[in-house]
Formats: C-alpha cells, sequence, structure tokens
C-alpha cells in the first residue's frame, strides 16, 4: 500500500487523451461554469445598477421597470462593471 508512490521512474503522460464522451461533457461543465459566472455578475451589476440608481442616500425608490432595465443592462455586465470603476466617486 503506497509502493507506486515511491517508484523513481517518470511515466509519460503525453499520450494521454480524453475519450469522446468524456470530452463532451467536459466541455458541457465548462460551459455550466461559465454560464454560472456570467449569472453571477449579472446579479451582482444588476444590483450595483439598483444601488446607484437609488441615490447616495436612497432617497429615489425604484420600481419593477428600474428592476427589469437593471437586468437588461446587466446582460453586458464586463461593460457595465468599467464604466463604474471609471466612475468611481
Amino acid at each position: 500500500m503506497g509502493a507506486n508512490l515511491t517508484k523513481n521512474t517518470a511515466v509519460d503522460t503525453s499520450k494521454d487523451v480524453i475519450a469522446p464522451g468524456d470530452r463532451f461533457s467536459e466541455m458541457v461543465l465548462g460551459f455550466l461554469w461559465l454560464g454560472s459566472f456570467y449569472g453571477i455578475g449579472m446579479i451582482w451589476c444588476a444590483v450595483a445598477l439598483l444601488t446607484r440608481w437609488s441615490g447616495p442616500n436612497g432617497e429615489r425608490g425604484f420600481n419593477i421597470f428600474s428592476i427589469l432595465a437593471a437586468f437588461l443592462l446587466s446582460t453586458g455586465w464586463p461593460a457595465i462593471m468599467i464604466y463604474l470603476m471609471a466612475s468611481a466617486k
């Protein structure tokens, strides 16, 4: 038990390949991870827009239309993040 951990021979992994079925599954998993991060970015950006629109002390409320507009605008959240960082006070 553990004898294979003490070998001094190098293992050649240059011919290791992913099976076609596993390759598709790994691609789907990668796209799901990217979609999750994009969704988290959208939510964070929509909340940041709503916070910015409500004013410095929150005196302006928001309604369903401003919430929908924030989520619609948050689809391009990387550009909005650059805008929010550039216009930070």
